[in-house]
């Protein structure tokens, strides 16, 4: 008969297990007889382990006593238990124990000797049917499992008491680590389930059976947050419920992505556009509609440089362009623009392909704004509004560049102006009436400048303006004049006085003073100080006479700025007589200045220089202090220097603190204040209520208060009865020609009678004649100083003076 097939289109192979070596023999014969191939033949436990591991065959036939070689159902168990071969049995015992022992290695059959072939051919092809059967059932278990990997699920099963849950699968794993499968609670199970409403919808699913479609959140055995999906049914034939159960933590994460990116893009305060490959629009945000106008309807499907950009800034290739941030100009519907950052970029699939684009774009015109007020401020003077030394600067280039390269322009010119009597009106009515005289005279500096000139404020009370184009000096001559005359006009200010300034101006032009920035802003200014110092209310043109003089004044304050620390300063003592009896009352310090290089520098040079620069303060300080010191050493050797008197400027007084530092040097050098007498002169007196504050906490503290060069101001006579003065001194001017003017001697006589009237004592500067000392003491007149008597001398020489007149 023909050959008996396997699935495989193969014949059936199989292996015959038999002691009996003419059994076997017969075995084989049969099985061959009916179209089997026999693989082989084993008469021992060993050997059938043997040959099956090595032919694999379609079917074992068993003996269940191989005698001496063994047991054959253990053989039976190791072949279908490890390598998954069908046995079926041949035995001659059929005895309860040995049946026992068969059943544990599951055969697929089992006959009885003597052997009928006829039944073991029946039992053979029904053992086959249900291997096939098997292998059907294991290949579509197989299959199913498959699926449960690949879709990520484990399987779920609630037992009939609805108390136990097994999960199996995939998802095992990652419910308790390391179990393929594993049995929980119900109760354990919902417990971990984080929504208690959740929860509860579950717990009520389960116990009545009803289908299970739930997502929840779940914490596993080690404290993890995992999203589950479960579905789930009763199958009533079972009365189970069998479901599926998916880690969906990924897909819940990024569907809350997708909220958050949706959240974002409605709400974000930038336009944004969603583009597909070709860059036509998908869909846009809320923000683009507000921004530009436009509705998403009319931009769906048009490329953004159809409808979004100003002339043809759209135009701009887009190849190259993606993740790169751009300033470009947009239009809005209306047709008006705005400025505005744009960055393009790609969105790619999985296959790394670009699927869209996202254009992104914010309007900067507040960002563009506030760069142009920035720049505004930092480019001009607050108060007035005119440009300041950052303009001044850019202007100058500018103007330096466009003279240097364009032959027909010719040069340009530089005003320095510098207000004269600004700084009393400021301190005296207050800085708020200060910063209206300076807008009204910014408003006359524009009125009388020409369209391109350029004014700045460099600060304080100086301008400097840039004349544009001149032909010549001429020219800047006359703008000059018409500056002097619309500055020096009356300005009628809030609180309903009038105030008045004159101005002193300084010319410089390019090229013929300067070339360069720095050196025309020098001469400039070099020319304005020159105007000031003849008179003020002028102009005056740059010159190389006055840069050496600047020069020779430069290097005068930098020796003065080191000359206490040089040891260069000395103070000389000019005695203080009584004309009547001869006696020493005191004497006045005099500030000396002797450079290494260039010798004695008389005091009317370097004392303007002091207080233009500030330097009055650090050499008023010395000065007292070193008169204090002298003072000091006279008492201690016994000496009595009478009163000593030490010259203070305005600026030394204006010091909300300069009553306290007069009283601690007084104090340091263990001196009376009644010793000390404060000169001051008639301009201090115009400073202001500091300076007046100043004069009454000195007076109660002892120190004595002189008017130094009485009558050579311009103060109120009326002043003097609210001052604490005790001394008037009058100036040496009036006595030089006593005996030969009128004039000084009505001044002087003046002088001298209103002190009496108010109580304060007299004092005559520059005595050095008979005649006026004898016309002074006519005018009741005691007190002098001058080469009548003794010139300024040395410390040293006033103390042996003063030794002198004591023997």
């Amino acid at each position: 008969m023909g050959a008996v097939l396997s699935e495989g289109n193969r014949p059936v192979r199989v292996q015959i297990v038999e002691d009996e070596a003419i059994v076997a023999y017969d075995l084989r014969q049969s099985l061959e007889g009916l179209g089997y191939t026999v693989s082989g033949v084993a008469s021992s436990e060993s050997q059938a382990l043997e040959l099956a591991r090595r032919d694999q065959p379609d079917l074992v036939l068993m003996d269940i006593n191989l005698g001496r070689g063994g047991d054959g159902t253990v053989a039976a168990r190791e072949i279908s238990h490890r390598m998954k071969l069908p046995v079926i049995y041949l035995t001659a015992y059929a005895g309860e124990d040995i049946l026992q022992r068969a059943i544990e290695a599951a055969p697929y059959g089992y006959v009885l000797k003597p052997i009928q072939i006829g039944e073991l051919h029946a039992t053979i092809r029904a053992a086959l049917a249900r291997i096939a059967e098997e292998k059907k059932t294991r290949r579509a278990e197989r299959r199913f499992r498959l699926a449960l990997e690949a879709a990520q699920l484990g399987v779920v099963e609630l037992d009939e008491g609805r108390q136990q849950l097994r999960i199996e699968g995939l998802l095992a794993p990652a419910l308790r680590p390391h179990a393929e499968s594993f049995t929980i609670s119900r109760a354990e199970f919902l417990e971990r389930v984080e929504d208690p409403g959740v929860r509860g919808r579950l717990d009520v699913m389960l116990r009545l059976g009803d289908m299970v479609q739930l997502c929840m959140a779940w914490r596993t055995q080690g404290g993890d947050r995992i999203w589950l999906e479960l579905y789930a049914s009763h199958f009533p034939e079972e009365d189970r419920v069998v479901g599926v159960l998916r880690d969906v933590s990924d897909r819940v994460a990024a569907e809350e992505r997708l909220r958050q990116a949706a959240v974002v893009f409605e709400t974000a305060g930038d336009g944004v556009l969603i583009l597909d490959r070709e860059q036509r629009v998908s869909t846009v945000n809320k923000a683009f509609e507000r921004i530009t106008g436009w509705s998403a309807a009319e931009v769906r499907g048009r490329r953004p440089g159809e409808f979004l950009y100003a002339a043809r800034s759209g135009d701009r290739g887009r190849a190259g362009a993606a993740d790169e941030q751009v300033e470009v100009t947009c239009r809005r519907r209306d047709d008006s623009v705005f400025p505005a950052w744009e960055r393009l970029a790609e969105v790619r699939d999985e296959r790394g392909q670009v699927s869209h684009h996202v254009l992104t774009f914010c309007d900067i015109s507040a960002l563009r704004g506030a760069e142009s007020r920035l720049t505004h401020i930092a480019l001009h003077d607050a108060l007035t509004g005119l440009g300041n030394r950052h303009q001044l600067d850019i202007c100058l280039r500018h103007a330096i560049s466009r003279a240097a390269f364009s032959a027909d322009r010719g040069g340009f010119g530089l005003l320095f102006i510098d207000l004269d009597g600004f700084k009393y009106i400021n301190d005296s009515l207050g800085h708020s009436i200060g910063d209206e005289l300076l807008v009204e005279l910014t408003r006359r500096l524009k009125h009388t400048l020409r369209q391109h000139d350029v004014a700045v404020r460099m600060g304080g009370d100086e301008f400097l303006i840039l004349l544009d184009s001149l032909c010549s000096e001429a020219d800047a001559v006359a703008i000059s004049r018409k500056l002097l005359a619309a500055i020096s006009e009356p300005v009628q200010t809030s609180i309903g006085q009038s105030v008045s300034v004159t101005a002193s101006i300084g010319i410089a032009l390019f090229p013929e003073h300067a070339d360069n920035t720095d050196d025309l802003i020098r001469a400039a200014d070099t020319a304005a100080y020159e105007a000031k110092a003849n008179g003020r209310n002028r102009y005056t043109v740059f010159s190389q006479t006055l840069a050496h003089r600047a020069l020779e004044r430069l290097q005068l304050e930098q020796g003065l700025r080191h000359a206490a620390e040089r040891q260069e300063l000395e103070l000389q003592w000019q005695p203080v007589m009584d004309m009547h009896s001869g006696r020493i009352l005191g004497a006045e310090a005099l500030l000396r200045w002797t450079h290494p290089v260039a010798g004695r520098i008389s005091p009317e040079r370097f004392i303007p220089l002091a207080e233009e620069t500030g330097l009055i303060l650090p050499l008023g300080t010395w000065v007292l202090e070193e008169a204090c010191r002298h003072a000091a050493q006279w008492r201690v050797r016994g000496l009595n220097p009478g009163r000593i008197a030490v010259n203070v400027s305005a600026a030394q007084l204006q010091q909300g603190d300069f009553a306290d530092r007069v009283a601690a040097t007084l104090v340091s050098f263990d001196l009376p204040p009644q010793i000390l007498e404060i000169e001051l002169t008639e301009s201090s007196l115009q400073r202001g209520e500091a300076v007046q504050l100043a004069l009454h906490r000195l007076r109660i503290l002892g120190v004595h208060l002189a008017l130094d060069d009485f009558g050579t101001g311009f103060s109120s006579l009326s002043m003097l009865k609210f001052l604490p003065l005790t001394r008037l001194k009058i100036d040496r001017s009036f006595i030089r020609d006593l005996a030969s003017d009128p004039n000084d001697m009505a001044i002087a006589r003046t002088i001298a009678v209103m002190a009496t009237t108010l109580g304060l004592a007299v004092t005559a500067e520059g005595v050095e004649t008979d005649i006026q000392r004898n016309i002074l003491l006519g005018l009741n007149v005691r007190e002098a100083q001058g080469w009548l008597y003794y010139p300024a001398m040395s410390a040293d020489k006033f103390a042996e003076l003063l030794a002198s007149r004591d023997r």
